[in-house]
């Protein structure tokens, strides 16, 4: 069985929900906000979807990649 899925306007609000969820996150733009979540041709077990990185090396935040990283392996992304 599949994941659930989602369209990418909804994954890209729920990701910017749990990263603003985060300590001293509310309000800070990321790659979320600005590249929103993309199609992945992905193999079985792999992410249909992912965020484009534009971000500098000092800007990378290990806890934001975490939130993206889990709501991958909770949701696909909607192919409709």
């Amino acid at each position: 069985m599949g994941k659930p899925t989602r369209t990418a306007k909804q994954l890209k609000a729920l990701l910017i929900e749990r990263i603003e969820a985060l300590p001293g996150m509310a309000g800070q733009v990321t790659d979320v906000h600005t590249g929103g979540v993309r199609w992945a041709d992905a193999g079985p077990g792999e992410p249909n979807w992912y965020v484009p990185t534009g971000v500098q090396r000092e800007d990378y935040r290990l806890d934001v990649a975490r939130v993206i990283r889990q709501t991958q392996l909770e949701f696909d992304l909607d192919t409709d």
